[in-house]
């Protein structure tokens, strides 16, 4: 299921989770035995001698701080887009590791059999994290691990850029060219001109396909088709995922359904938008990075469109690129 971001942000868990769902499994079992050890050198009283020497306990001690501090900002922050925030406390998790040998080490004691299989162990673990690093390439954006179960696809536990970026337009290309196709409609997750990496390629909106859509193919960002846009009525039609699961390319039927119907496309009222906004914020982009001159209006539009939201009975005046 994809989350509702009021539940996400009360219980503080999307982080933990997100950081759970991308980690390499291996990862985590390596700090699962880092804390074991840990724990068990305090249960078998050899905590007296030290993993660590002294002229670095001062700095483990910043480390050990500072993951607290980050982790608590993350976690209490209503920020929940992307595990790149995460980015501080993954640093210094994998700073944590380093006295895992010394420990493992201390605890086998002298011996061999049992520094073997700790090795082993170690070892094993590493070696996943550079398996699970060399199959995921080149998408680590949309991976997420095996315990997802495999079931559901990147799109429906995760959002933004915990999945696409723009970062798989190259792909989009790649499909047009293979399957012969002169022009492509592209719903993409972004601001960019994408006609830069797919020349083929029309701003398309999922959201408001038109009949001439209909049998054509069409790409969208995964983040579109739950999250940033109400969109999944196209995982009807025959598709398949670009890019490890970021982008789709969608085989649309010679017929589309009416909008608001169980099988079309949403009615106006159920549009959702790219960051939550209560317009179309691409579209803002777009037109102000193709009529650069048109700033002073934009910001003027833009302010009357929050006075109007702020006052439910007053409509907002039409966007500029509608006009």
């Amino acid at each position: 299921m994809f989350w509702d971001a009021d539940i996400r942000r009360a219980f503080g868990f999307y982080f933990p989770v997100v950081f759970v769902l991308k980690s390499a499994l291996a990862f985590l079992g390596l700090l699962i035995l880092s804390l074991a050890a840990a724990l068990s050198r305090k249960w078998l009283g050899l905590t007296s001698v030290g993993v660590l020497s002294s002229d670095v306990q001062l700095h483990w001690r910043v480390i050990w701080v500072s993951l607290v501090v980050f982790t608590a900002v993350c976690m209490l922050s209503p920020l929940d887009i992307s595990i790149r925030h995460f980015t501080v406390p993954l640093i210094l998790l994998i700073l944590l590791l380093a006295p895992l040998p010394r420990m493992l080490s201390e605890l086998v004691g002298r011996s061999r059999a049992g520094a073997a299989v700790a090795a082993g162990v170690v070892g094993a673990l590493v070696a996943g994290c550079l398996f699970t690093a060399l199959h995921a390439y080149p998408y680590y954006m949309p991976y997420i691990n095996a315990l997802s179960l495999g079931r559901r696809p990147a799109y429906t536990l995760v959002n933004d850029s915990n999945v696409d970026w723009n970062q798989s337009l190259p792909e989009v290309r790649r499909f047009a060219e293979q399957n012969g196709l002169s022009r492509i409609d592209l719903d993409e997750y972004g601001f960019s001109n994408p006609t830069v990496w797919v020349p083929e390629a029309r701003l398309w909106n999922c959201q408001k396909p038109s009949d001439e859509d209909a049998g054509k193919w069409v790409t969208l960002s995964a983040n579109l088709i739950l999250d940033a846009h109400d969109c999944a009525w196209l995982m009807q039609y025959p598709h398949q995922p670009l890019a490890g699961g970021s982008m789709y390319a969608v085989h649309l039927s010679s017929h589309l359904a009416p909008a608001g119907s169980a099988s079309g496309p949403p009615l106006p009222s159920a549009y959702r938008e790219i960051g939550g906004a209560p317009f179309d914020l691409r579209g803002l982009f777009t037109y102000a990075n193709q009529h650069p001159d048109k700033l002073p209006e934009i910001m003027e539009w833009i302010q009357a469109a929050f006075r109007s939201y702020n006052k439910p009975q007053t409509s907002p005046p039409p966007p500029p690129w509608e006009r």
